[in-house]
């Protein structure tokens, strides 16, 4: 009799241990469930005539996209939420579902019937990369090396329009986690 109850304190002591185990094996949320906030673009995968400028970062203010604040949220149930304050007008947001699909990042919003697809990559400090394919006006190494500011002040604004080529690369959106 004792050992019969011993065996079923056992049993039942074991049961209870076990099943709280189950509770930690849930798998981590992916790394891109959080809050991000655009704080620089960059230039990627530029062709070899244009080099100087791969990895090359920007400030929201050196390229004219007008957006002065970038913040999505990526929840772990799927959805999301975007606000974009662009300089000059009202806030635009939306909301949606997302997925990842190999190294792709695709938005689905709810205003819109096109998904938005960006390759997506998380860098050493933990940041968010989000890009996509771009057509960008860039200048030649073998000319921006022979450029000195006082030429390009005396060009007239068509002379040095003409000094870009239109090159495709993918155009970065940096972000950094919320805290």
């Amino acid at each position: 009799m004792k050992t019969r109850l011993l065996s079923i304190l056992a049993l039942v002591f074991l049961s209870f241990f076990s099943s709280c185990s189950k509770d930690d094996d849930e798998p981590a949320p992916p790394h891109e469930v959080g809050s991000w906030n655009l704080v620089n673009y960059a230039l990627l995968n530029v062709p070899s005539d244009y080099s100087y400028n791969e990895g090359r970062s920007f400030d929201l203010d050196e390229i004219s996209l007008g957006i002065e604040k970038y913040e999505l949220n990526l929840e772990a149930d799927l959805t999301f939420s975007r606000k974009v304050n662009f300089s000059g007008v009202i806030p635009s947001q939306d909301a949606g579902t997302w997925v990842l699909e190999d190294e792709e990042l695709i938005l689905t919003s709810e205003d819109s019937s096109d998904d938005e697809v960006f390759s997506i990559e998380k860098n050493e400090d933990d940041d968010l990369w989000i890009y996509f394919p771009i057509q960008f006006g860039l200048i030649k190494n073998s000319v921006i090396d022979t450029l000195t500011s006082e030429y390009v002040n005396s060009l007239t604004n068509e002379e040095y329009n003409d000094l870009f080529d239109p090159v495709n690369l993918d155009f970065v959106f940096l972000l950094e986690r919320n805290e």
